[in-house]
């Protein structure tokens, strides 16, 4: 890892925090800036058009007033994303035909990191290597704080805030299976707990937890979780 990654990365599970070679980014001088940069952020690596982040922005605003708000938040982010003058930044938007391009090369991000792990836990299950498989996952969630910027109910954050959420909740079951599959009912009772702090509906997560604490002899906490499990599901 280079020194820029030691240094400079990117929290987007939980409280969204930005740090360029250490320095906290806080001068969001347009609210707007901080969203597009956001955005950019999950869709790293990819151009992405004027028109794309007008509407997803920007979403009843008239075209003209859209893209003008654009253009705004695009120099307001990149104010804020400047960083020292001494130091390259590892972070840059980038014009391109017609739309921009974040390139983050230098820079870790918690949601590219997780994706990491679960596309190379995904292809340790094609081959068979169910270890090295529960080791990425293990790494994938530890990595998933949260949920995706709980606090932004775009609907461009929220569809993609449901896809990482399944994706953790899939890590969570693989893990549970594994521990079951060798009859390791505290490491089960774990990961379950875990899964209903990803999604407190769970009602795969209440059946083992239940089930489980009955194996281990635990009728009484057996009962709480299923009455749990019957109280939460049926305020969905």
């Amino acid at each position: 890892m280079s020194s820029n990654a030691e240094t400079s990365s990117v929290e987007l599970f939980g409280e969204f925090r930005i740090s360029i070679h250490g320095r906290p980014v806080t001068n969001w001088r347009a609210g707007r800036s901080r969203a597009l940069v956001q955005y950019l952020l999950v869709h790293r690596g990819r151009p992405v058009s004027r028109d794309t982040l007008r509407e997803a922005l920007w979403p009843h605003l008239p075209p003209s007033a859209g893209a003008t708000s654009v253009k705004a938040a695009v120099h307001g982010a990149r104010r804020a994303l400047c960083g020292a003058a001494d130091q390259p930044t590892p972070v840059r938007i980038c014009s391109v035909d017609g739309g921009y391009l974040l390139r983050a090369d230098q820079l870790w991000i918690d949601v590219a990191a997780f994706d990491r792990r679960v596309r190379a836990a995904t292809a340790a299950i094609a081959t068979g290597d169910h270890g090295s498989a529960a080791e990425h996952f293990r790494r994938a969630v530890a990595i998933y704080r949260g949920p995706l910027l709980p606090n932004q109910d775009a609907e461009w954050v929220v569809a993609e805030r449901e896809w990482l959420r399944t994706q953790a909740l899939h890590a969570l079951r693989f893990l549970s299976e594994q521990a079951l599959g060798v009859d390791d009912l505290w490491t089960a009772i774990h990961w379950n707990r875990r899964a209903l702090d990803v999604d407190p509906y769970d009602p795969a997560a209440f059946a083992v937890l239940a089930d489980c604490h009955r194996r281990l002899g635990h009728d009484a906490q057996a009962r709480r979780w299923d009455d749990l499990a019957v109280n939460r599901l049926a305020e969905v």
